[in-house]
C-alpha cells in the first residue's frame, strides 16, 4: 500500500471526465488492436458513430476499426469493463437496484445508439463526460464526450452506467454542501438510497475496486468513491456526519462533528499545511512528501505537478508554511512573511507589508472557485489577487485588501459545520471552539484540552465507510 500515486487536478463527480490515467478490470487491458470477434460482440448491441461539434456525423463505426483510433478502442474496453464488473458481488448495503446498475442487460437495454463527440464539444457543458437529451431517450441515444480528451476505459464504464440510469427519467438536484454547492446547476442526487444515476455510478465503482489487484489502481478507484461519497449526495450515505478534519500542532488529523473526537493518523514527521485539494484531504510534509486520505489507516503517497512543484520550494520555506490553497487554478504556498504561487517559470511572490497571516480563510462550501483570501492574527481578512498580478505596478492591483462584509462567522480562521448546524472552527492562536447553532458565542472543547490546532477543513466521515473500503 506504499506505492507512489499519481493525484489527478480534474475534478471528478457524475459524469465529469475522467482525464488522468485511471484503472481497468480484468480482461480489458488497452491494446493496439482488438480482436474483430470483440468489437463483434459489442457492435452487436450497440450502434456507435462520431459527430463533430456541429453535430455533423463524420464517422460510423465498424469490426474495421479495431485496430484504429484509441477512443472506440476504449469504448469497446468500457463495455466489456462493464460486463466484467457484472459478475462480481458486493453487500447489499452497497448495491444499487438488486445489482441492476452492473448489470450489462441493463446498459443494453437502455442504450442503442452511442455517438462520440469532442470533449470540449459546447453540448458538453462544464467537464461533462456524458449527455443524454429527453428528445433522444425514444431512441435510446447516449452522448459521450470524450474524442481526443484522454478518457479513460474506467472513465467511460462509470459514465456509461450513470447516463444509462438517467433514461430512467433520474435527474440531478441542486448541490447543498461540498464543492458544488456554488454551481447554478444541479449536479448531485438527492440521496443514495433514492437509486439515481450516482447512486448507479457508486455501486459500479464499489464493484470495480473489488476487481482490481494493483494497489496504484485501487487508489485512484477508491478516490473516485470517496469524491462521490463526499460530494454527490445532499444526503450523505454510510453513516457519514458531517464535521471537519483538523491538523493540530502534534502532526496528527482528527475528525470531529461536534461531539465526537475520532483519531484519524498521527504522522512520525512534521506536517505542514492540511489542505483540501480538488475535494480530497491531502497533508504536506515538511520534508517534501505529499499524502492523500483515501479513508485507509495509511494515507497514500502521491506524485504529480503538486509535489514536483511543492519540493521546489527550499526547506527553509517548507518549514515556514503555514497554509496551502488550490483555488482558481492556483498553487500557493502562505508563509509567514509571504506567499508563494506556482507560475510556468517558477514561484512568483506576494511579500506581505503590515500584516501578520495566520491561514488561507477558504469558502465553505470548498468550491474551487474561491478566492484567495487570508486570516491575519488580528481576525482580519484580507483578498489577495491572483498571483499573475503579484508583479503588477499598479498598486490597486497587487494589494492586499480587507474584506468587510460580514458573511462569515467572527473570531475564527477556519471553520466548519456539523449535522446540527452547529460551528466547529479554529480561532487565530489555535484553539479548537465550537458554537452551537443559534448560539451567540464560542465556547472551548473540553475534548482539545491543551491541542493546539492549525486548521480545520469541512468534511464527511464515519467509520462504516472506513470499513467498507479497507
Amino acid at each position: 500500500m506504499n506505492a507512489v500515486r499519481s493525484l489527478s487536478p480534474v475534478l471528478v463527480i457524475a459524469t465529469l471526465l475522467l482525464f488522468s490515467s485511471f484503472s481497468q478490470a480484468a480482461g480489458t487491458e488497452p491494446a493496439k488492436c482488438l480482436d474483430p470477434q470483440r468489437v463483434n460482440a459489442m457492435l452487436a448491441h450497440f450502434q456507435v458513430s462520431a459527430q463533430d461539434d456541429d453535430g455533423k456525423e463524420v464517422r460510423q463505426y465498424s469490426v474495421k476499426d479495431h485496430c484504429d483510433n484509441a477512443d472506440f478502442t476504449k469504448l469497446i474496453l468500457a463495455l466489456e469493463q462493464i460486463k466484467t464488473v457484472s459478475k462480481i458481488k458486493v453487500p447489499s448495503k452497497e448495491r444499487s437496484d438488486s445489482g441492476k446498475a452492473q448489470s450489462f442487460e441493463y446498459i443494453t437495454g437502455r442504450i442503442k445508439n452511442i455517438i462520440l463527440l469532442p470533449h470540449n464539444a459546447n453540448i458538453c457543458g462544464f467537464q461533462e463526460g456524458g449527455v443524454v437529451l429527453d428528445s433522444e431517450k425514444a431512441d435510446k441515444t447516449m452522448r459521450l464526450c470524450m474524442l481526443d480528451g484522454g478518457a479513460s476505459v474506467s472513465g467511460l464504464a462509470m459514465n456509461l452506467v450513470h447516463e444509462a440510469r438517467h433514461m430512467d427519467g433520474f435527474k440531478h438536484v441542486k448541490c447543498t454542501h461540498g464543492i458544488f454547492m456554488s454551481l447554478s446547476y444541479p449536479e448531485c442526487d438527492r440521496s443514495f438510497e433514492e437509486q439515481g444515476s450516482h447512486a448507479f455510478q457508486l455501486s459500479y465503482l464499489l464493484k470495480l475496486d473489488k476487481t482490481l489487484k494493483n494497489d496504484g489502481d485501487k487508489f485512484k478507484v477508491r478516490m473516485l468513491i470517496v469524491h462521490t461519497v463526499e460530494y454527490a449526495f445532499n444526503d450523505a450515505p454510510f453513516g457519514l456526519k458531517k464535521g471537519g478534519l483538523i491538523l493540530d500542532s502534534q502532526n496528527r488529523v482528527l475528525f470531529f462533528d461536534g461531539q465526537q473526537l475520532t483519531l484519524i493518523k498521527a504522522f512520525e514527521d512534521n506536517i505542514v499545511a492540511l489542505a483540501n485539494y480538488n475535494g480530497y484531504p491531502v497533508v504536506f510534509h515538511e520534508n517534501g512528501k505529499v499524502e492523500a486520505y483515501t479513508f485507509l489507516p495509511a494515507w497514500d503517497p502521491i506524485k504529480g505537478p503538486i509535489v514536483s512543484h511543492y519540493q521546489q520550494l527550499s526547506p527553509e520555506d517548507r518549514a515556514a508554511i503555514l497554509d496551502a490553497y488550490f483555488g482558481n487554478k492556483e498553487q500557493c504556498y502562505l508563509l509567514r512573511a509571504k506567499i508563494a504561487c506556482v507560475q510556468k517559470e517558477g514561484f512568483t511572490h506576494f511579500v506581505f507589508d503590515g500584516i501578520t497571516p495566520v491561514v488561507f480563510f477558504d469558502e465553505p462550501d470548498m468550491s474551487q472557485y474561491f478566492l484567495m483570501r487570508i486570516m491575519s492574527d488580528s481576525g482580519k481578512i484580507y483578498n489577495i489577487p491572483g498571483s499573475v498580478l503579484f508583479t503588477s505596478k499598479e498598486k490597486n492591483f497587487n494589494s492586499a485588501f480587507e474584506f468587510k462584509k460580514v458573511v462569515y462567522p467572527q473570531g475564527v480562521s477556519s471553520y466548519a459545520v456539523d449535522n446540527s448546524g452547529g460551528l466547529i472552527g479554529i480561532n487565530p492562536q489555535g484553539t479548537v471552539v465550537y458554537r452551537a447553532n443559534n448560539e451567540p458565542s464560542w465556547r472551548a472543547i473540553p475534548d482539545f484540552d491543551g491541542i493546539t490546532a492549525k486548521k480545520v477543513i469541512p468534511y464527511y466521515w464515519s467509520p462504516q465507510l472506513q470499513t467498507m473500503l479497507n
